[in-house]
């Protein structure tokens, strides 16, 4: 998996490592794609097809060169007495001696036969080949491979968790010819009449790799296998593995060396949480020598080192039965065909008529072993989730990438213009909308209600109030532009201190806070109720959830925290003595404090690449921050990764500011952040009582040190 920021040379560098040309022309890769052809890693250009041929190689090929393998080692053991054996009896002998590879009679009635009942004619010519010696037949263990290229554009960032998968070797791509400490340049989102710049960006260089690597990290042990993801012990490097590949090594910037450069990257990255992820060395490609007689030594370099870590993946000594394979093939066959997707009864009868898979537990097992290897698609968590089997995991991303992107005018659009604009301004889609941007994907609606629960599933849409028969679903990776002026007023008022989520990787994961977002919103409105819709931005969430009373919830995401503000109208209190007082209702604070505890406890259960994430609930140190704000006092940036963020816990133990260089009077008043801690009690728990309940899903729990 070939991942980094936008335009730093990601598809270049396949091309190199496949030995094709390069392009200097090369358009940027939209969305995610998967190259659909195997190829053989290995110290030579990684050609796609068999050894010494450039043709396409798909799962065909790899369940005829094993199942070719297979009988041959049958064969030599003694299962036959012949020494010169044709095809025919190569063919009916293995049927009877292999259960794993007999073909049944059973199809449906009109349905193309994928298999004859004997072996195919080209498993049976290898077979031969394989007896009789042929040099030109491999006999050797060999690794094959698929490339999916991420797109660095940040509108796509929601989707990839979804796609990332803990068993994959990735590849980091830095440009070298951009300054990695310089802000990086603003993302551009297409809008449907011009480009919409994503002002609320202030990431540099440097955290776009951070991001990455963040995101890399947090799948460590998504599937829940310890022992599966132990790493050998003559490695160093962490699962999944990350090899950090810095591009433009023949323009580095300023005209400095590309080595020191590279090293610099290389340096910082080592020094974060994930730094056992990255392979032991760094390299500096040029791709611009690619697919020539002067080939870029680093590249060579990467592909043997590349090789090395493949061969030592704990996957790589398991043995799969071979009729895994030919599932595999069967499906892929299928794929072709124009079957994107099919039933799970469809999916399991094929594994039963074609590989003699009856066990469903096996099946369920397969299924499983495929997905990991993002071969096909099939997620877990309710019946309409688990019907869908996505045999082309591009035509998943197609799906997804109608929905999350805007679509440019065209006279054809006419019909659907204003609910285009609607979906660009708001991030509210429109059924009509969906409906029309789906119809060329598939002939039925068939698997419509399969996919709007997988998007809901992963938080990519939810349902949202509508005023006609039609529904409506809030996309929040579509709310492109910045809070208003006045919104941000708001935050000038504020006089209750804010609370942070604030992350171990130092990065907000990947997709979270969209996510985050309409689980909040649901919980907001199931226990509040308010008429007022939240106003939705970049980044940025208002709730306001007691209009009445003008209380009202922010969410603002940061790039290693996100941060929670409660505003309580123009009357809000202006000395720490009116909490006691109770002129504060704390249990609105308190309860958002374990809501937004007990959602990400959920999104950790839920989303595989989020089960790696450890986080804290801290407020800002007021004696290092600036006085009275939420930023630090070297920068004038709101949730400053700078911020001094203490946990309940750190309060509890010390309550003085530890930061050096802090002048005068280093105590911290406690009691100010009593909105979100309850330090009376101590260690003890104590329930708290809510001013709505209905089921004990509202019943509060103030867990003092629990965050």
């Amino acid at each position: 998996m070939v991942i980094g920021q936008d335009r730093t040379g990601k598809t270049s560098l396949k091309r190199s490592l496949k030995g094709e040309a390069f392009n200097a022309k090369e358009r940027s890769t939209d969305g995610i794609e998967t190259d659909p052809s195997y190829f053989r890693i290995s110290t030579d250009i990684w050609r796609t097809g068999k050894k010494n041929e450039d043709t396409d190689s798909e799962s065909k090929f790899l369940f005829e060169h094993h199942a070719a393998q297979h009988i041959v080692e049958s064969l030599k053991k003694g299962k036959t007495n012949s020494p010169q054996v044709k095809e025919t009896s190569v063919t009916e002998q293995t049927i009877l001696q292999d259960p794993n590879l007999s073909m049944t009679d059973s199809c449906e009635e009109n349905d193309d036969r994928l298999f004859a009942r004997t072996l195919p004619q080209d498993v049976a010519s290898l077979v031969e080949k394989l007896l009789q010696g042929d040099e030109t037949v491999e006999d050797e263990d060999e690794i094959y491979s698929t490339f999916w290229d991420f797109g660095g554009q940040s509108v796509y960032y929601t989707t990839h968790p979804i796609f990332l998968t803990e068993k994959a070797i990735y590849i980091l791509v830095c440009d070298l010819s951009r300054n990695p400490d310089e802000k990086a340049s603003v993302p551009v989102m297409k809008g449907m009449y011009q480009n919409i710049e994503d002002t609320c960006c202030n990431m540099s260089n440097l955290d776009y790799l951070d991001f990455w690597m963040s995101s890399v990290y947090s799948l460590a042990g998504a599937n829940g296998g310890v022992q599966d993801a132990a790493v050998p012990e003559t490695s160093t490097v962490e699962l999944p593995p990350v090899f950090l590949v810095c591009s433009h090594a023949d323009k580095p910037y300023c005209d400095a060396d590309p080595r020191q450069l590279a090293l610099k990257v290389y340096g910082f990255l080592r020094t974060r949480i994930y730094h056992k992820h990255l392979f032991k060395d760094v390299f500096v490609v040029d791709n611009t020598k690619a697919g020539s007689d002067n080939e870029c030594p680093e590249v060579v370099r990467l592909r043997k080192e590349v090789l090395a870590v493949a061969e030592n993946l704990p996957l790589m000594k398991k043995a799969i039965p071979l009729k895994w394979l030919k599932y595999e093939n069967v499906l892929h066959l299928l794929s072709k065909e124009h079957y994107k997707w099919m039933p799970i009864k469809k999916a399991k009868q094929i594994a039963a008529d074609e590989c003699g898979i009856h066990d469903d537990e096996q099946f369920q097992t397969l299924l499983n072993f495929l997905h990991e290897q993002r071969i096909l698609i099939h997620f877990h968590g309710t019946a309409e989730l688990e019907d869908m089997v996505i045999l082309d995991p591009q035509w998943l991303i197609d799906v997804f990438k109608k929905v999350i992107t805007i679509k440019r005018y065209e006279h054809t659009e006419e019909d659907v213009e204003e609910l285009w604009l609607k979906l660009e301004e708001t991030g509210i889609l429109d059924e009509r909308l969906l409906d029309h941007v789906w119809k060329p994907l598939f002939d039925s609606q068939e698997p419509r209600k399969s996919l709007i629960a997988l998007m809901e599933r992963f938080s990519l849409l939810c349902s949202w109030p509508s005023d006609n028969a039609k529904r409506q679903y809030l996309v929040p990776s579509m709310l492109l532009s910045p809070p208003t002026d006045d919104v941000v007023k708001v935050l000038a008022s504020v006089q209750i201190p804010s609370l942070f989520v604030k992350f171990d990787s130092g990065r907000v994961p990947p997709g979270l806070f969209s996510r985050l977002i309409l689980h909040f919103y649901q919980r907001c409105n199931e226990k509040w109720q308010s008429p007022v819709q939240p106003e939705l931005f970049r980044n940025f969430a208002l709730f306001r959830i007691r209009p009445d009373e003008g209380i009202s919830v922010i969410l603002l995401c940061h790039s290693s925290c996100i941060e929670i503000v409660v505003h309580d109208g123009d009357d809000a209190p202006e000395a720490v003595a009116d909490f006691n007082r109770g002129s504060f209702d704390l249990t609105v604070s308190r309860f958002i404090h374990w809501q937004l505890g007990f959602i990400l406890e959920c999104m950790r259960k839920d989303f595989s690449w989020l089960k790696n994430m450890k986080y804290q609930m801290c407020v800002c140190c007021p004696v290092c921050s600036q006085k009275g704000s939420v930023k630090c006092r070297a920068h004038d940036v709101r949730g400053c990764e700078c911020l001094h963020l203490l946990s309940e816990a750190e309060l509890q133990k010390c309550q003085y500011c530890t930061r050096p260089g802090v002048r005068g009077d280093c105590r911290i008043l406690v009691k100010m952040f009593a909105p979100w801690f309850e330090f009376s009690v101590g260690k003890e728990r104590r329930l708290y009582v809510n001013q709505v309940s209905s089921g004990p899903l509202f019943i509060g729990i103030s867990f003092s040190l629990f965050f």
